[in-house]
């Protein structure tokens, strides 16, 4: 959006029975400065704006209480006939004629709880102007600086963080992180027009205060920071070190993000309220400028001198990913300016039969909001890219981790158990997670490890037996080899010879206290074929350090350290199958074809819930013909 306005308020009065505004003049300058035009605004009473100070919080009671869609459309669209009325007069009209528009706010301090007030949904012709292309920019006061002590990198880097803190409630986000982990990385497909070289790094558990600090001290910096989390107004739900809720006020928030200044482009607060008004008495009682941030979001724009992207209200998963992933599209690959992107990615999801919002157009197109002087003209990557794509970054010596999963859905309440009994203040000393071949037990662990890998020194995967070593191959001594592997990979111990008996090897690891997390794939059959794996596991269970011990298994493990926690895997529902078979390149292109749902439906029924055939028939799903013998074996 090359065209920008600017909605001010130079003329107001406040009642002094509530300090509100019962009297204001709008001043709405059009793009190229053309001269102002002014707009009186006399509500009958000050009363009058009560309904949209409270909006917020009658929202959340209709969602506490679980009202229909209708009564939260109900609610909104009081607030929009007011703003439509009143509160706006003719400036709706005449900012849909100016659109595509960008408006940006310059209210005096005293009036900036109106700013946060929902003026999107200024009606025209029955639709809200969002969906005129109409865009408020909130939050455009501190200009912060720009100048980074070091250039950037020639790439686009990108932190997606999805923090699952232990609750009662939790919220299943692996399908957001899978879709938009595959959108990212299909932005970054070297090869295409358009492609984006980008380093990714994503993490779905054990995102902490802690792990948090130390991604954004990293040299490079980042350019984007999408940050997925639980949210009440005024604050983010990290995890703490024993897995539960850790709830981030504003201002610690902003202490943590500090690293971020004059070198983050864009952050996008994909959490409910983030976008929402904040009373004084929620930012410690000061006076002052810190009395005056009016949001997370509106603080966070202002503080780091970046764009930020938030949410107003709470809003459906499915809807907050949609209009994520839409939003980078056309950022990204079609190279809009930010406005304009987010824009295009609201419309888009609020007409989109698919999604809930849909029922409640209103409440949609004003949840989603824009921060920040920055974020008026920003586009991404906005500087010169080197050629070929930069997906990830290589794990740090790590052994034989496998490459961290690209579709991973479900499992909610197994990983973030056993996300919990990694993290360091846990109280335990591992996990074992089990189940039937082909549940992904693997799949997990991997998981794990990669999100975890702040968290330790070394990370130490030890592969499942394989068919020549189960036949008993002359020579091979997997127990040898993973002892020989963990003297190599331990600093500071260094690698002894003759190699010292196992026990000892512990002793000395805890003693260093080495944070060390050890994965077993396929416990099970290391233990069938060497039972000097189960005094290993027992040992190393038992011990007292920072390290940790993750176990798969096909079975429980009975018998076998038993002060381990157990997950168990059982089947995926039809849900999560059908969402993993989205983001597979094979299976995937072929669902998109309406002629191939049957099959599609027979592949779900052979798979029996199990990821792991889900896999192995994306291997043979390169031809219809293919995947319909695939079908026939199975």
């Amino acid at each position: 959006m090359k065209r920008s306005a600017v909605l001010a308020i130079r003329h107001y009065h406040l009642d002094p029975a509530n300090g509100r505004p019962d009297y204001w003049v709008w001043s709405l300058t059009p793009p190229e400065g053309l001269g102002a035009e002014f707009f009186e605004v006399r509500p009958a009473t000050s009363g009058e704006l009560t309904p949209l100070y409270e909006l917020p919080a009658r929202i959340a009671e209709l969602r506490r209480t679980g009202a229909d869609s209708a009564a939260l459309e109900e609610t909104v669209r009081a607030c929009a006939d007011w703003i439509t009325r009143t509160g706006l007069r003719g400036i709706a009209h005449r900012l849909q004629v100016l659109a595509p528009v960008v408006v940006e706010f310059q209210l005096p301090d005293e009036l900036r709880d109106l700013e946060m007030f929902p003026w999107e949904l200024g009606l025209v012709d029955g639709l809200p102007l969002s969906l005129h292309q109409v865009v408020f920019v909130r939050g455009v006061r501190l200009h912060a600086s720009r100048a980074d002590e070091a250039p950037p990198p020639p790439h686009l880097r990108v932190l997606a963080l999805f923090s699952l803190p232990r609750t009662k409630r939790p919220v299943d986000l692996g399908a957001h992180r899978t879709v938009l982990r595959a959108e990212l990385l299909d932005l970054a497909a070297g090869g295409r027009e358009g492609s984006v070289p980008m380093e990714l790094r994503t993490r779905q558990f054990g995102v902490s205060r802690g792990t948090l600090s130390g991604m954004l001290r990293e040299p490079g910096g980042w350019d984007v920071i999408h940050v997925v989390a639980h949210g009440l107004p005024g604050s983010l739900a990290l995890e703490h070190a024993d897995g539960t809720a850790d709830e981030v006020g504003t201002r610690d928030l902003l202490r943590l993000l500090a690293p971020a200044r004059g070198r983050t482009r864009l952050l996008f607060l994909s959490a409910c309220w983030s976008g929402s008004r904040v009373a004084d008495e929620d930012n410690g009682g000061t006076s002052g400028q810190d009395a005056a941030l009016t949001s997370l979001a509106a603080s966070v724009a202002e503080r780091l001198g970046c764009a930020v992207v938030a949410m107003r209200f709470p809003v459906s998963t499915d809807f907050a990913r949609a209009v994520a992933v839409r939003m980078y599209r056309y950022l990204l690959r079609l190279g809009h300016e930010l406005p304009q992107a987010l824009n295009n990615a609201v419309v888009d999801s609020v007409t989109d039969a698919r999604l809930a919002e849909r029922r409640t157009p209103l409440f949609g197109a004003a949840t989603p909001m824009l921060f920040g002087a920055a974020a008026r003209t920003l586009r991404l990557p906005g500087r010169p890219m080197t050629r070929g794509p930069l997906r990830g970054v290589p794990v740090r010596a790590v052994g034989g981790l496998p490459e961290r999963p690209r579709s991973f859905v479900g499992r909610l309440r197994e990983m973030t158990a056993a996300s919990a009994a990694l993290a360091p203040g846990s109280g335990l000393t591992g996990a074992v997670v089990h189940g039937p071949e082909g549940m992904g037990a693997t799949t997990c662990a991997s998981l794990l490890a990669h999100d975890h890998r702040e968290a330790f020194d070394v990370i130490l995967w030890h592969p499942r037996p394989t068919p020549r070593e189960a036949a008993g191959r002359p020579g091979a001594d997997p127990f040898e080899d993973l002892l020989t592997n963990l003297t190599v990979q331990m600093p500071g111990i260094g690698v002894p010879s003759p190699l010292p008996h196992w026990k000892e090897l512990i002793d000395k690891s805890m003693r260093h206290r080495l944070r060390l997390l050890l994965v077993l794939d396929a416990a099970d059959r290391a233990i069938g074929l060497d039972p000097r794996f189960a005094d290993l596991i027992e040992q190393f269970a038992g011990a007292d350090g920072p390290s940790r011990i993750l176990l798969t298994s096909r079975s429980e493990l009975p018998g076998v350290a038993a002060a381990l926690p157990r997950m168990e895997l059982r089947a995926l529902d039809v849900r999560d199958l059908t969402q993993i078979i989205h983001t597979l390149p094979r299976l995937g292109a072929l669902a998109r074809s309406r002629r191939n749902r049957v099959l599609m439906d027979k592949v779900l029924r052979r798979t029996h819930g199990r990821p792991g055939l889900l896999m192995d028939a994306e291997s043979n799903a390169g031809t219809v013909r293919e995947l319909e013998n695939w079908i026939r074996e199975h």
